[in-house]
């Protein structure tokens, strides 16, 4: 080839190679940093082009040489915003038949510090008690490295409050941060003009078939207070948790505020009038079951609630209604009446009652708390004894959950106490009074691992034991009692060996549950206690493996337990599926 044609020839192939892509779909770049620690190498890392454009399909070997030459301005850049001004930075760029590699080392200089902190409040912010709070543990101090993202957050933490507190026309009328890097210091301005603060102004409520008068007790605060943030949540939450509404909409109106008032702009999505309900299942406590229910969500403007239900199943029997006054006051919550008709057959008795009766519903001390009163008449058959007796019965429970999440739980527990009792002197056929505490905690440990317990405990003080209704007497076994023994079937016998309920009642039940494979898991358990009318009466105990499933709707347990104090039981199975708590 002519010596003329050849050099043209030699640059086009070398610059075809040296331009040509790497079949970036085999290759990929990234970058390494030296002399930082992992914390801030981890957050330049993200920042670095070499590893943003790993995958990128226009790699080659001049596109990665120049995302390799970039990185160095991009690390100087990022590291201004940790407070190092004065860095030197060295690299090298190597790589195998698959990746390039760039790997920076960094020498970091001093760090700039704060010599100056100057917040400075103007307007009805400088007097609120909230902005003070903020100012005297303000997140920036003298002498602190210079970080900008904190200085940003900083900042916004001051608009935030603002906002939240009704400022509306606050603004930062300084906000700057000077750096002298001779002296390794900066200076900090935050000057903020909060302006009046806004007052609510009278909150209106879209036309629905609640009433307004209803709708107004759920405002929890008045016409004319200072705006809050926290208010508008609870308003929200009020309208939602009411049960009127599919959908709730909240939200302060800055473009209609006037005269220091803003407004509220509230949307609301009713619910349908009536709800229809069925449900079909299966328990080893009751057999299979079927439900139906209907309910009339607004029998009135004022909210009142009627609803219906029938339970059927191989064991008990139900029929009932609930007539629902909801937000009765400041201080309750509702108020109803309900009537139940009840027909259950145990292993140990039959019975057949009719109960009507008002209660109440209201929050005390962060506890829910139900009042009652009720008319029960039940006819009962245990150990061949015939009995009908009628109470009015008065009582009282309080009951509270703390949870992560009541349908699969990783750290909560539940705790209930109810109060109970009757007087012959009240249109009673006996005296008694009793008191049930029951709680469960359930605590993870690891990412799969749970340990669960739960215990109940119970007494009963009753002038004659024979004619206690079946239904206030203390029996035990069953899916949540001791598992092993079927529903109902432990407590004290009589002379022929019938079981006839107890006075008293002490269960408990422990349980390490560890969930394999993604939702399904298995269990370890054992069940303890009894019903007793003497303390010296025998305990039962059963010990037990289940497996589980994480289903939507909670979580689903079958059950294989053997009672090692009565060593003629049968193992049994015991299926239940719903919420932990």
């Amino acid at each position: 080839m002519p010596t003329v044609l050849r050099l043209p020839f030699l640059l086009l192939t070398m610059l075809f190679v040296y331009s040509y892509p790497l079949h970036a779909e085999d290759i990929s770049t990234e970058a390494k940093l030296l002399g930082v620690d992992s914390s801030l190498a981890s957050a330049l890392n993200g920042g670095l082009s070499l590893n943003r454009q790993q995958k990128s399909e226009r790699l080659n070997k001049r596109y990665i040489e120049k995302l390799y030459q970039s990185g160095f301005e991009e690390l100087k850049t990022m590291l201004t915003v940790y407070g190092y001004y004065d860095v030197n930075i060295t690299g090298e760029l190597s790589h195998t038949e698959q990746v390039w590699t760039g790997t920076y080392t960094v020498k970091l200089g001093e760090p700039i510090n704060y010599a100056l902190i100057d917040l400075q409040l103007s307007g009805e912010a400088k007097t609120d008690k909230k902005f003070q709070a903020l100012t005297a543990d303000f997140p920036l101090k003298v002498g602190q490295q210079l970080n900008h993202e904190k200085y940003e957050s900083a900042k916004k933490s001051i608009l935030k409050l603002a906002v939240s507190r009704g400022y509306f026309d606050g603004k930062l009328t300084r906000s700057e941060v000077e750096v002298d890097t001779s002296r390794q210091q900066a200076n900090v301005y935050l000057h903020y003009d909060s302006g009046n603060r806004y007052r609510f102004g009278k909150t209106l409520f879209p036309k629905t078939v609640v009433g307004e008068n209803l709708l107004k007790k759920l405002i929890p605060y008045e016409a004319g207070e200072y705006y809050l943030d926290s208010d508008v949540l609870t308003l929200r939450k009020n309208l939602s948790d009411s049960g009127y509404f599919d959908s709730v909409s909240v939200r302060a109106d800055h473009k209609a505020r006037e005269n220091d008032t803003v407004p509220l702009d509230i949307s609301l999505d009713e619910k349908p009038r009536q709800l229809y309900t069925a449900s079909i299942g299966y328990g080893t406590d009751t057999g299979a079951r079927l439900g139906l229910g209907w309910e009339n969500r607004y029998v009135n403007n004022r909210g009142h609630r009627f609803e219906t239900n029938a339970k059927l199943s191989q064991v008990t029997n139900t029929l009932s209604a609930d007539y629902v006054m909801p937000f009765w006051s400041n201080t309750i919550n509702s108020v109803g009446f309900n009537t139940e008709y009840k027909q259950q057959d145990t292993d140990t008795s039959e019975s057949e009652s009719f109960a009507l009766g008002s209660y109440y519903k209201r929050e005390r001390w962060g506890w829910n708390e139900t009042g009652s009163i009720k008319m029960l008449q039940e006819n009962f058959d245990i150990a061949d004894e015939n009995e009908s007796t009628f109470l009015l019965i008065p009582g009282i429970a309080w009951s509270r959950t703390w949870a992560d999440n009541t349908i699969y739980t990783l750290h909560g527990a539940s705790l209930s106490l109810s109060l109970s009792g009757a007087n012959q002197s009240l249109l009673s056929d006996i005296s008694f009074a009793q008191v049930v505490v029951r709680g469960k905690l359930i605590q993870a440990f690891g990412e799969k691992s749970r340990f669960i317990t739960r215990a109940s405990i119970g007494s009963t003080q009753v002038s004659d034991f024979d004619r206690l209704p079946s239904s206030l007497r203390f029996f035990t076994g069953g899916d949540n009692s001791i598992r092993g023994f079927d529903y109902q079937s432990l407590g004290p016998e009589d002379s022929k060996g019938d079981v006839i309920g107890g006075r008293y009642l002490a269960v408990g039940s422990v349980e390490l549950e560890h969930m394999f494979i993604k939702d399904w898991g298995a269990a370890i358990f054992s069940d303890f206690g009894n019903a007793f009318n003497s303390f010296s009466d025998p305990i039962e105990y059963s010990v037990g493996i289940g497996l589980r499933w994480r289903s939507p709707v909670g979580l689903v347990r079958v059950d294989l337990a053997k009672a090692i104090s009565e060593t003629d039981e049968p193992i049994a199975l015991h299926i239940v599926i719903g919420p932990d708590l």
